[in-house]
């Protein structure tokens, strides 16, 4: 006997999509097996309707209505035995919210759900993470992702409204994650650790070059802040600064209309084309194909005009 059993009310799988880079959001409508193939970005899921079998390399799960899923970049996943399933995927782009540091960095739950290696590392012993939601959370969640479709289907979604909406519904994930994990406990950030992030993201916004041997203790240990930053981000200080100063470079291209090279000498780059190599060493691809890609296209020069004839 099946365990589940399809039903007749949709009369086949059906995908709605709603928005642009930076953020998207679609809307799967399924009553067939579905296999959402590997992305190079993170995927938050959440079950509007229905229940399925949810495969993947780790095994198999029974997910429910009020499910939350999250799935890491680089793996497949399969949706199998549908029964009439409506669910909603959020995508977006973490380096667009990389300007949120200060809410981002003092929401312990939200580091660990949503951020890969360029803020921090997901929990390396799982292959997703599920977790299940209170009634009332429930609730709030679908209402924001309603209010973030009706944004994004206005074409909202570079202004800072649309931001705050992810924000939100990130805060809303995290507080049910919280609650109702089925694995590991959520990361600690420990104060050696905060401490450091602080003083990288003072340089980087200074366009100071960070030295970490030069960078004030605060109070700490060297081998403490050291050792909390390493468990924390999984890399070391130095790698994580040149990351942080990529993803505000990558902000600005995504938001703004400024020029490459003037991104690179705000930020504090030794020249343009050390700016271009560690770009391209991050996101495989040159940051004037970034912008085409995914932000704000730079206007065309205007052609110069020749100079009007005398007399």
């Amino acid at each position: 006997m099946a365990l589940f059993f399809k039903k007749s009310g949709i009369g086949e799988n059906r995908i709605e999509n709603s928005g642009r880079w930076p953020v998207r959001l679609t809307l799967f409508q399924l009553i067939d097996d579905y296999e959402f193939p590997a992305t190079n970005f993170p995927e938050i899921f959440f079950v509007e309707e229905g229940n399925f079998l949810h495969v993947t390399d780790a095994g198999t799960q029974a997910i429910r209505e009020g499910a939350a899923i999250m799935v890491n970049p680089g793996l497949r996943h399969t949706v199998k035995q549908p029964d009439e399933v409506v669910l909603t995927r959020l995508r977006f782009l973490p380096e667009w919210l990389t300007r949120e540091y200060e809410i981002i960095a003092n929401t312990t739950n939200v580091l660990s759900l949503f951020f890969d290696q360029s803020w921090f590392r997901f929990p390396r012993d799982e292959n997703l993470h599920v977790f299940t939601t209170r009634g009332d959370g429930t609730v709030r969640i679908r209402a924001e992702l309603e209010y973030l479709r009706d944004l994004l289907r206005e074409r909202r979604q570079l202004e800072p409204v649309t931001r705050v909406a992810v924000l939100k519904l990130m805060m809303l994930l995290a507080d049910e994650h919280h609650r109702f994990w089925r694995g590991v406990s959520e990361v600690e950030m420990l104060p050696e650790a905060k401490h450091a992030l602080d003083q990288i993201e003072s340089c980087v916004l200074r366009a100071a070059p960070f030295e970490a041997g030069k960078m004030p203790r605060g109070g700490f240990e060297k081998r403490a802040i050291d050792k909390a930053f390493g468990d924390l981000t999984g890399m070391s200080m130095p790698d994580y600064a040149r990351r942080r100063r990529i993803f505000h470079a990558a902000s600005r291209l995504l938001t703004g209309t400024a020029e490459p090279r003037r991104i690179s000498k705000d930020l504090g780059f030794t020249t343009t084309a050390e700016f271009g190599k560690q770009f391209e060493a991050v996101f495989d691809i040159t940051p004037a194909v970034y912008r085409r890609k995914f932000g704000v296209p730079l206007e065309p020069k205007a052609a110069a005009l020749p100079n009007e004839e005398k007399g």
